[in-house]
């Protein structure tokens, strides 16, 4: 470009700084201008023009924009670089040199520092906070210290400022922060000059002032630009200014409110929470006014975005300055009463919960796809939006991709990792074998459906009470389960064996550098995750999880050491949180014109359609949070920019993208069940708008709310019967026990799934001691005192020989004390009482009796807790309870047990007994007895008993008749009076679907 080429452009008197309007599209209008400022036919002028942009993603959709601008033209392209990553204004230059020549110190790596400042945390002499010793807790302390770090660095503040400020009222608080912040001002500098390094973020000032004296000193021949920036580093200030002064140099900013600019009122009251609060400041950096900045030459302007423009502007107006609103609302109603320019292509839409708001955004993508190639960005926050968006338009097989990737933590490779170190620590928890077992890259050195068998017979072998801790406490409850089911032992051996492997690779000796277990872990990962076929690095370090994965690990390994000693317990926990932050970026196939960003990744961006999502309070804007070492005053006293400032950024972003011409506002009514508070920008806009009865123009909450009830319409809901299923005579049972035999008369249905179809309800996994184990832990110690016929005093001995196997072990033995004494303290009195009447016969025994019925013999078993022959040769029955006993009505209804065993004793079907006259049966309270002894037993004697026994059966033959009858249905409890709330197959007999609001 020579300079006559290039008059329009630099003709301006120095400083050279001009503006992009807000609601254009920025980076074509600056290709369009520097393409138009070259000979068409020289394909070499634009590259000489050098660029400095915001971030990455800017400089590539400029080159997009440069093709977009002259299609069909060959040229080379300027030399575009980044001012700075995604994430803040800061400059990044490929050059390390110094004016001199000289290069600067290298730079520690961030996970470094991160490690280095959690250590020091964590090492501090002194308590600062709760959990200070806490690795987890450490390491998210050194994240805020790095953030104050990048504080200081960026505003070119010294450490040493940091003694100036005691306040008088608050000296001995002050004195104790001032005490934890010498990590930042004594220890950290020391570890850099030590390892003859630089922070990041001081580098980076560094460079941007060596490239600023560069520019003074040796001003380029060539065009400089600086675009898109706002300049809230001094560093970046100082560079821009610079540039503007250039003989060929000038500055571009992005979106300047013009005609808050000619208001000199408005303007003065600008302060840091306002969409123009960053430029005004940049502004005042480069000693300039407002009118000194020129319009870029873009193109022609859009009637449209300019009366949008004002509209934002009149909307965002400065507090200060907002007695004056009224008269403002009105010239512009004046000039257009409906404001009907302003307002067309802008859409509100109020949602009422996250789902509702990220199915009315993916109506918004799915119908621009409808139009040849328009474009459409999603612009939020919220990476939950996000996420619910992307999922919901693939229902159109639409992929769309979040430019925030995904955390890597959540991704296959991380929470397998994440997995492995939770059981790494505690490797008797079921609950973290079987989540490890069942992630995809647990291969255990299997075929997948031997996997899928192996891990089966694990979650089956596991259930019930939790394991003992310990590293043998897995191997004792999978052999305790093996004894009852010998299958599973052969079935879940491969994955035994292999995770027996995995934890010898453990260090378990008391603390260790945190590489030890990091390279212990890595080894296990790739052992545990090998298949039949395949090696474990290869199946773990592939794809882009796996990618990411060996990346941060390997960058993980080589600053590790810098953490120290860690104990094996803190492993798990520090290595999530060092995880936390790190993202997978997607490579898979996304829609060309569909996109989703992040508010800071949007800048300069455009798309026919913008939508600004998760507009709420504490979202967007986020919230401003407090500083945890320094108060605001301090922050103001130390030159440090005010938690506001990023109020005002992430307002200018907002203000950019609703300056689109096609736009659409959106936000959730409710949040995490909660109503939520719209942003102040909405409000503010939507005040206007009503103001000058336009708000009906933009409204469509209603619309998208019927558009998203109408996609998911099932049609009028169709009441489901109750199940009745009949299956065949010879299908159902000839057997139950009596207990299931009670369950048969409350709930059909049960035996029907059970007994019939073959399914059984899994005990919990990991299930905590409680009452029923006490139960059965009683029931044991009985059975052997009358076994043994020991005295009182074994009682406790065999107590404590039988509590491990049920699970109760120091901690639970001292919470059920009292009521273990006063159990064996009964019985001692009870089993000597009985025993001056006759000795137990059947202790803890089966027996059965068969009994004629219409589809044949029906045989009823039974499981006797005691049987005593009593002297005159009838039989005593016995059955414990540890909780409710039965009423004396529930025992001719439903609590029939006793009833039929004693049927089963007349009839001869205890073997140690033969046909023996029953004299009495008794449920007996054996926890929790009261002390006088009422209401601990019921039951029936003599001529009572056996008639009730006649009664029972005679009743249960008619039961047995009735579903030997093809006709008769398996319900599902059919008794209300008697339902049973917690039944175990309640949900595959869908109660939930025809008894809610049901007549029966």
């Amino acid at each position: 470009m020579t300079a006559q080429q290039g008059d329009g452009l630099f003709a301006h008197k120095t400083p050279r700084v001009f503006s992009i309007e807000a609601g254009r599209p920025f980076l074509r209008d600056l290709a369009s201008a520097l393409t138009g400022a070259v000979p068409p036919d020289d394909p070499l002028a634009l590259a000489e023009i050098e660029i400095l942009l915001p971030t990455r993603r800017s400089a590539r959709a400029l080159s997009e924009a440069f093709v977009a601008v002259a299609p069909g033209t060959a040229s080379l392209l300027p030399r575009i670089r980044p001012l700075g990553d995604i994430d803040e204004d800061e400059i990044f230059l490929e050059t390390g040199a110094d004016a001199d020549g000289g290069e600067l110190p290298p730079a520690i790596s961030p996970l470094e520092r991160r490690l280095v400042l959690a250590r020091l945390v964590a090492a501090a002499d002194r308590n600062f906070f709760a959990g200070q010793k806490n690795w987890p807790a450490a390491i998210a302390a050194a994240q805020e210290l790095g953030g104050l770090l990048d504080s200081f660095y960026a505003e070119e503040i010294d450490f040493s400022r940091l003694d100036t400020l005691v306040p008088a009222e608050h000296a001995g608080h002050w004195e104790r922060t001032l005490d934890f912040l010498r990590i930042v001002t004594e220890a950290w500098p020391a570890y850099l000059a030590e390892r003859g390094m630089m922070d990041p973020a001081d580098r980076r000032a560094r460079l941007i002032d060596i490239e600023t004296k560069r520019f003074s000193q040796s001003p380029p021949d060539h065009p400089v630009i600086i675009a898109g920036t706002t300049g809230s580093a001094p560093a970046v200030a100082r560079l821009m200014l610079t540039v503007a002064h250039l003989p060929r140099g000038a500055v571009v900013l992005p979106g300047l409110d013009a005609a808050l600019t000619r208001d000199a009122k408005a303007w003065c009251a600008i302060e840091d929470p306002h969409p123009q609060a960053g430029l005004k400041a940049l502004l005042e950096k480069l000693g300039l006014e407002p009118d000194r900045i020129s319009p870029w030459p873009g193109g022609e302007k859009r009637i449209e975005g300019s009366a949008r423009t004002r509209l934002l502007s009149l909307a965002l107006r400065p507090a200060e300055a907002t007695d004056d609103w009224r008269e403002e609302v009105a010239t512009a109603c004046a000039a257009d009463p409906s404001l009907a320019r302003a307002c067309d292509g802008l859409t509100l839409i109020e949602a009422a919960d996250e789902e509702a708001e990220a199915t009315a955004v993916a109506i918004l993508m799915r119908e621009t796809l409808e139009t040849p190639d328009k474009t459409a960005m999603l612009v939020t926050p919220d990476r939950n939006l996000s996420r619910r968006v992307a999922a919901r338009v693939r229902r159109w097989n639409v992929a769309v991709d979040d430019s925030a990737g995904v955390p890597f933590a959540n991704s296959p490779c991380g929470t397998y990792l994440r997995l492995l170190a939770q059981w790494l620590s505690a490797p008797s928890d079921p609950h973290a074998v079987l989540s490890l077992a069942k992630s995809p890259l647990a291969g255990f050195g299997l075929g997948d459906a031997e996997r899928r068998r192996a891990t089966g017979a694990l979650d089956e072998g596991l259930r019930g009470l939790a394991p003992s801790p310990g590293a043998s406490g897995l191997a004792d409850k999978l052999a305790a389960s093996a004894e009852r089911t010998p299958r599973l032992d052969a079935q879940a051996a491969p994955i035994v064996a292999q995770l027996d492997a995995a934890a010898r690779l453990w260090p378990r000796s008391g603390p260790a550098a945190f590489t030890t277990f990091l390279d212990a872990h890595i080894a296990a990962a790739e052992l545990l995750a090998a298949s039949d076929s395949e090696t474990g690095d290869k199946r773990l370090w592939r794809g882009e999880d796996g990618e990411a994965g060996a990346l941060l690990l390997s960058s993980l390994r080589e600053t590790a050491g810098a953490l120290g000693d860690i104990k094996a317990s803190d492993y798990a926990p520090a290595f999530a949180q060092l995880l936390s932050g790190a993202n997978v970026r997607r490579r898979s196939p996304a829609h060309p014109r569909l996109s989703i960003l992040g508010p800071l990744e949007a800048r300069l961006q455009s798309a026919d359609l913008v939508i600004l999502g998760g507009l709420n309070e504490g979202v967007w804007p986020g919230d401003t949070g407090t500083d945890p070492f320094l108060s605001r005053r301090m922050r103001v006293d130390l030159g440090l920019p005010s938690p506001e400032r990023r109020v005002g950024l992430a307002a200018h972003d907002f203000a950019q993208g609703a300056a689109a011409p096609q736009v659409a506002l959106t936000r959730a009514q409710r949040s995490g069940g909660a109503p939520a508070k719209p942003s102040r920008w909405v409000v503010r806009l939507r005040n206007i708008l009503a103001g000058a009865g336009a708000l009906d123009t933009v409204e469509a909450s209603a619309r998208f709310a019927a558009w998203s009830a109408a996609l998911d319409e099932a049609g009028p809901p169709r009441r489901i019967p109750p199940p009745r299923p009949t299956p065949p005579v010879e299908a159902r049972p000839r057997k139950l026990s009596v207990t299931r035999i009670e369950k048969w008369l409350r709930d059909p249905y049960s035996i029907y799934a059970q007994n019939i179809l073959g399914l059984r309800k899994l005990d919990p996994l990991g299930e905590p001691f409680g009452a029923r184990h006490l139960g059965s832990l009683l029931h044991k110690v009985f059975e052997r005192t009358a076994r043994e016929n020991a005295a009182k005093d074994a009682l406790v001995a065999i107590l404590e020989s039988e509590a491990p196997r049920y699970g109760l072990d120091e901690v639970e033995k001292a919470l059920w004390l009292p009521a273990l004494k006063a159990s064996l303290e009964w019985f001692s009195r009870f089993h000597a009482d009985r025993m001056t009447k006759g000795a137990p016969a059947v202790i803890e025994q089966k027996g059965a009796g068969v009994f004629d019925a219409a589809a044949g013999p029906f045989t009823i078993e039974a499981r006797a807790d005691r049987i005593d022959l009593l002297e005159n040769g009838t039989a005593f029955l016995i059955d414990y309870k540890s909780g409710k006993i039965p009423s004396a009505k529930e025992l001719r209804t439903f609590n029939i047990q006793l009833p039929l065993t004693a049927s089963i004793v007349v009839k001869g079907g205890f073997e140690e007994l033969g046909m023996r006259k029953v004299a009495a049966f008794w449920y007996v309270k054996s926890l929790g007895r009261k002390e006088d002894g009422k209401s601990d037993a019921t039951g029936a004697e003599g001529e009572e008993a056996a008639l009730l026994s006649a009664q029972v059966l005679d009743g249960l033959m008619q039961w047995i008749a009735a579903f030997d009858n093809q006709a008769t249905p398996y319900l599902s409890q059919p008794r209300p009076q008697f339902t049973d709330v917690f039944g175990d197959y309640d949900h595959l007999a869908r109660r939930r679907e025809w008894s809610v609001g049901s007549e029966e």
